[in-house]
């Protein structure tokens, strides 16, 4: 993980750095579990800040996800979901609720209707549950 040492709670314009230099680092590159598993690891802390990330920050993950997508891989998806849900990126939710109809896996179908009976209510405001 390129973040490692960072501390468990930061605050939201700290962490707005760290998705920033994430972009950077791994924007232009090919998409991997290793990236994922490093922007899940940013999403986790920013959903303890209770507040969503920028406007910038939110549409430039959303395009980072939406190319990251792999329907059928249990892994990809599972951690997609993951920062989906900590985000509230509702974009690359709805996207993917859209497209269920064509997972062939039916472990990630089951994973995404999963998804969809815990979190599509909330999914505009994860906050709302608090």
């Amino acid at each position: 993980m390129i973040f490692g040492g960072i501390s468990e709670t930061l605050e939201a314009s700290e962490l707005e750095l760290y998705f920033k230099r994430f972009l950077d680092v791994y924007g232009d590159k090919p998409k991997n579990i290793t990236a994922l598993k490093d922007l899940y690891e940013l999403a986790y802390r920013q959903w303890d800040t209770f507040e969503p990330v920028s406007d910038e920050i939110y549409k430039k993950l959303t395009e980072y996800l939406m190319s990251a997508l792999k329907l059928n891989s249990y892994e990809i998806m599972d951690v997609i979901l993951s920062i989906i849900e900590n985000l509230s990126l509702k974009e690359v939710f709805q996207y993917i609720i859209n497209e269920k109809g064509n997972i062939r896996n039916i472990a990630v179908k089951e994973l995404v209707e999963e998804a969809e009976n815990d979190y599509a209510d909330i999914i505009s405001d994860p906050f709302s549950v608090l």
